[in-house]
């Protein structure tokens, strides 16, 4: 994921492990989501069980360049000798091995539509990355947030109601409306970048995958 003493080159490689992380992950999604139908063998209606179903059975089940950890500690307190955070996933590569801070976090959330996990999704996802102190390290100062789409909506809309939420519920930084990165009849791919004196700038990738089909 990089190692070179030019700035650029190593933002370059980040963007191009980010890309190939998402597009590990809507393969993924896919495969999984085909199972399940074919299978008829549903996904609870639950944050976790769906990401440990992910990886367990895909994510991880392979040949990949990466490999996904599952509720990594973040931000070590020496005063409290704790933890200030707990990420869903943590993808590292090979470049892990010499550089333990070298790698890429993702927040997964479920998304139906209502208001209720509409805020979930920036108050205990988003927020995690951009927060003064981030309970969430960046890096590469790239990140993915993973929407789980439980119920048939538009995701489309739903992503441009989560974008217009972060004008309020982002207090600490200034966020920019999602931007349309790639989409499918299944998934939604949009980009962000947050900005604060304590954080700098942050992008994160906001991925949404309709599992609507295969949730039980």
């Amino acid at each position: 994921m990089g190692g070179f003493k030019n700035e650029s080159i190593n933002a370059l490689f980040a963007a191009g492990s980010l890309k190939r992380i998402i597009a590990h992950l809507i393969q993924c999604s896919s495969q999984m989501k085909a199972n399940c139908r074919s299978t008829e063998n549903m996904l609870k209606n639950d944050e976790d069980k769906i990401t440990n179903h992910l990886i367990e059975c895909y994510l991880n089940n392979g040949v990949s360049e990466f490999r996904y950890v599952l509720q990594a500690p973040e931000n070590f307190d020496p005063q409290t000798d704790q933890y200030i955070g707990r990420s869903d996933i943590k993808v590292i590569s090979s470049d892990w091995f010499s550089n333990s801070k070298c790698y890429f976090l993702i927040e997964c959330k479920r998304i139906d539509g209502t208001q209720h996990l509409n805020k979930e999704y920036i108050i205990n996802g988003v927020s995690r990355f951009v927060s003064t102190p981030p309970k969430y390290s960046s890096y590469h100062k790239k990140n993915i947030m993973f929407a789980y789409v439980v119920k048939a909506i538009n995701i489309s809309d739903a992503a441009t109601k989560i974008s217009q939420l972060q004008k309020t519920l982002l207090t600490d930084v200034v966020a920019t409306p999602f931007s349309l990165a790639q989409c499918d009849t299944e998934y939604g791919e949009y980009y962000s970048e947050y900005t604060s004196d304590s954080i700098g700038v942050i992008e994160l990738r906001h991925l949404f995958y309709d599992f609507a089909e295969v949730i039980s």
